[in-house]
Parts: structure tokens; sequence; C-alpha cells
């Protein structure tokens, strides 16, 4: 009897120390570093959310008015601004005027006010071939107008025109062009 309570004794030893040796092995390599790291990128201190394939629809009364896609966006809740890169702006024209289709290398989109910044290779088509480029333009959502101080080239079938300062109504596409502007018209020829 005492032989069998010395057996369990030490088989009651022996799990006490392989328990602390699993212990002890566990926190040996947390402390080495051998704790696979999350692979989370961190964040910029002043963006509080980063997406990739940004994608946003802006509707009234059920009708589309404008599509604003983007490759990455982040978001600044502090200044309610969200920063774009590669960016797409699509203006509904109805059947009209069709859509005009806006591209530019970066922009920011403003929450409030839903006015759209949009810099860098600035360049806007419309589906019934009016085009226009500049470095700057910028999208005031609530007058669906779009305006530039910068230079600003426009074109439609074979005229040409360029100015600096732009107003482009995208709802009737009037477009002002406001000083320095040249102009270059040539004769359609009929089909």
């Amino acid at each position: 009897m005492n032989n069998f309570n010395n057996i369990k004794r030490f088989l009651g030893l022996a799990a006490v120390v392989a328990s602390l040796l699993v212990v002890v092995t566990i926190l040996v390599r947390m402390d080495h570093g051998v704790v696979p790291k999350l692979p989370v990128r961190k964040l910029p201190l002043q963006v509080d959310i980063s997406l990739q394939k940004f994608h946003y629809t802006e509707t009234k009364q059920g009708v589309k008015r404008w599509d604003l896609a983007a490759e990455k966006a982040e978001y600044n809740k502090t200044k309610d601004l969200t920063s774009l890169t590669g960016v797409k702006l699509v203006v509904a024209g109805g059947a009209k005027f069709g859509d005009l289709v806006v591209t530019a290398d970066r922009a920011e989109y403003h929450n409030d006010t839903r006015d759209v910044a949009l810099t860098g290779n600035v360049i806007g088509v419309s589906s019934k071939g009016v085009r226009f480029s500049a470095s700057n333009v910028r999208y005031l959502a609530s007058r669906y107008l779009m305006v530039s101080e910068d230079r600003v080239r426009f074109s439609d079938g074979g005229n040409e025109l360029e100015g600096v300062g732009m107003e482009f109504q995208t709802q009737t596409r009037r477009f002002k062009l406001k000083k320095d502007v040249s102009a270059v018209f040539r004769q359609q020829e009929a089909r």
C-alpha cells in the first residue's frame, strides 16, 4: 500500500513538472518573438479608415446623380475628409447630354458638402463628345458645377478652346472660360 501511494505521488509530481515546463516554454518563445505577428499595416495618424476599391453613389429621389470610384480611399474623421487616389467621377446628364466621366490622379471628397476637389491630370469626357482637361478641378455637388482657376482646354468635334479659369455646368453642358481665351474653329464636313 505504501508503494502504491509513492507511485501516485511520483506521477502527480511528474504531471506538475511537465505542466510547468510547457508554461515556461510558451513564455520563453513569446519573450523571444516567436509568436507570429499580425500582418496588419499601421495607418498614418491622420487616417482613421483605409479602403481599397472605393465606390460611392449619390442619388436624389431614386435617381442617380453621380458615381465616385477610386483605387484607394483614406478617411480622416477629424477633418471629415476622404483622400482618394486613382479617381473616376461619373456625373449623370440624362438622355439629352449623356454622362460626363472625369478622371484624375487624386481627389479629396468633402463628406459634409459632398464636393470633390480633383487634382493631377484631370480629364473630362462626355458621351456626346465634349472633352476638357486641367490640372485642378473642383466639383460643387449642390450646384452641379465644375470650376477651375487653372488653364483649361476644351474640345468638341474639331473645335478647340483654351483659357484660364472655368465654370462648367454639368446638367446643361454650358461652360465659361474666364480669361486669356483662344479658340480654333474648324469647319465640320457634312456626313
